[in-house]
């Protein structure tokens, strides 16, 4: 969320189609085609990899060093070696094993034919972490010998830190709050901005910081860091005596990162990235990041435990440097990201991007959503994107997916959303004056609003289910008096279409009469819902119908059992939306509300990662 005046002209030329200029062959389709919400189609760039060259790294290789070519035989012991030495139409391979280090690859490929490919190899688990082992004299804290719960206090030796010690840096000062987070003055001098972005985990398992001393001895799994930055108070989890215990630090503001700007076609395939110290946005800065580069895919890897953003691809805000590369046009597909305390995956002024069959779980731990910049997947001012059949569970204080700010001509779709945690919708759009389109996506018990829009015009919110929403199915607002690339905020022309509404708290609630609604389903006995008084009161639903709808989604197991009793209307056609949630073709002429054509269905909703 911004008040944005300084967007206008930043989004100005980003706003208008631009010739892109690369090596790239021509464009292919998705299997089926995927429309965009002004017909044309979204096509990838992607063509099948081939390299003219494979390093390998391979840290338990009894003759592993990083002055070896890189040869199975002779391989390198560190990734990062591996990435300075790459050329584009090379690959990196890696055996399994834990590398404690930061990657940062030296340059790009050249075009889709020529990436660099940084691959896990075939079965093997490749964790890369952020974090140190902790090998420190532990003291027990004041107090009696048989004191319990028994506190310890450990110092961090300084060399575990290159330049960067976390523990002494917090999330996010007052002073950057001042400079470009006029929103955020309300969380100033208050945790979690004021905890230090250094993680502990012991025996793999997160403790939680707390502000004060004294707070300690409450919980098990605590710990407090003195203002020098290098001195730890812990309560162990299980009261554990901490010599016999596993010790980490985080170390790390990231873990796959190039240092320049702008670096494209690198691909990065098959790891577990966890660990990571990075601070609050402003920066958005991930544990992977693009750094501002273009035409990365990035796929199958699991990235969890980071104290803020997952993987960030956009233009990042504030940072000095050059713009976003070409849009960014990323791959985002089949990753797993958990337990990042801000969000999962994010990025600004991002084009031509696909995100896509990722999972992501508990993200915004830190409940910090008065900085806005929270979320499972928070892009901003994407034009011609498409974000489809990603699950995103269990966000706190975030939606589960927000699309923010002068959003163009994109698309989100297919998506499951369950259990997330904000009155501002499980699926948020925000601020876009052109059209764009959310269809087909199952949004199950928000704790807040099921779809949720402010001062957005053009959009369509289509064809989705939306269940157990504490608050309305669907919420349409301006805020008074925001001024939108230029001109007042408005929530106009906006249209709400064969949608299935199951025990929402309210129903759809819209600020403006230049809208529409219809041809949705409501179900029988959904609170105190009377459609003939509201439309008699607003003139909306004239062709919406409310009926014996029975729907359990189990989040556990990721099924959705529903039957619905009766006949569903036949809804005009949106163009772009030509399947159904299963794959199953539309009928061109008309078709039925929800997103299930079946009205008798159990449906697996989880996506299954790359291996």
């Amino acid at each position: 969320m911004q008040t944005r005046t300084v967007l206008a002209l930043a989004l100005a030329l980003f706003l208008v189609p631009q010739a892109i200029a690369t090596d790239e062959p021509a464009k292919t389709s998705l299997s089926p085609p995927v429309l965009l919400p002004d017909g044309t189609e979204f096509k990838t760039w992607e063509c099948p990899p081939s390299f003219s060259r494979t390093l390998y790294v391979d840290q338990a290789h009894p003759r592993a060093s990083d002055e070896n070519p890189g040869t199975e035989e002779q391989p390198l012991r560190s990734i990062n070696r591996a990435a300075q030495m790459a050329m584009p139409g090379g690959r990196v391979v890696v055996a399994a094993g834990v590398y404690r280090e930061r990657v940062s690859p030296a340059r790009g490929g050249t075009g889709p034919g020529r990436m660099i490919s940084y691959e896990a190899a075939p079965g093997a688990e490749v964790i890369l972490k952020g974090s140190r082992v902790l090998k420190a004299e532990w003291v027990a804290a004041e107090g009696p010998v048989n004191a319990k719960p028994r506190l310890w206090t450990v110092r961090l030796p300084a060399e575990l830190f290159d330049g960067y010690d976390p523990f002494a840096q917090l999330n996010l000062t007052d002073a950057r709050i001042d400079e470009c987070m006029p929103w955020a003055t309300s969380t100033k001098g208050k945790v979690p901005n004021t905890l230090r972005r250094g993680l502990v985990f012991q025996d793999g398992r997160r403790l939680v910081q707390v502000a004060a001393r004294g707070d300690v001895a409450k919980e098990p799994g605590r710990y407090f860091v003195e203002a020098d930055g290098l001195t730890l108070i812990v309560r162990p989890f299980d009261d554990a005596n901490p010599p016999a215990r596993q010790w980490e630090v985080t170390t790390q503001e990231t873990i796959f990162a190039p240092e320049d700007f702008g670096l494209g076609y690198i691909r990065i395939k098959g790891f577990t990235v966890e660990h990571c110290a990075n601070g609050f946005p402003r920066p958005q800065l991930g544990a992977i990041s693009t750094m501002r580069g273009h035409h990365w895919i990035i796929e199958g890897n699991t990235v969890r435990q980071v104290n803020a953003i997952g993987i960030d691809i956009g233009d990042q805000f504030d940072t000095r440097g050059p713009d976003l590369a070409q849009g960014g046009q990323h791959v985002v597909r089949r990753n797993t990201i958990t337990d990042c305390g801000i969000g999962g995956l994010e990025g600004k002024q991002i084009a031509h991007t696909l995100i896509e069959e990722n999972i992501i779980r508990r993200c915004g731990w830190h409940d910090i959503w008065r900085i806005y910049e929270v979320g499972g997947i928070k892009v901003h001012c994407t034009r011609s994107c498409l974000l489809r059949r990603n699950l995103v569970t269990d966000t706190v204080s975030a939606p589960g997916i927000w699309m923010d700010y002068a959003n163009v001509n994109s698309r989100c779709t297919g998506n499951v959303v369950i259990g997330a945690d904000c009155s501002n919708g499980g699926i948020f759009m925000e601020a876009s004056q052109e059209p764009n389109l959310v269809d087909t996506n199952i949004v199950w018990a928000t704790r807040g609003n099921g779809i949720y829009q402010h001062d957005c015009d053009e959009l369509t919110i289509a064809h989705n289910l939306v269940g157990r929403s504490t608050d309305a199915a669907v919420r349409m607002r301006t805020c008074k008096e925001r001024d939108v690339l230029g001109r007042l905020s408005t929530a106009k022309r906006n249209k709400i279409i064969g949608n299935i509404f199951v025990d929402n708290a309210k129903p759809p609630a819209i600020s403006d009469p230049d809208n529409t609604c219809d041809y949705n389903v409501y179900a029988a006995g959904d609170g105190s819902f009377d459609l003939a008084k509201w439309q008699q009161a607003h003139g909306w639903d004239r062709h919406s119908i409310v009926l014996p709808i029975k729907a359990e989604l189990d989040p556990a197991k990721l099924t959705l059992q529903w039957t619905i009793s009766g006949r569903l209307p036949t809804c005009p056609t949106i163009p772009p939306v030509t399947h159904d949630f299963c794959g199953q073709p539309r009928d061109a002429e008309g078709t039925i509300a929800g997103p299930i054509l079946s009205l008798r269905h159990s449906v697996q909703l989880g996506v299954n990662p790359i291996q």
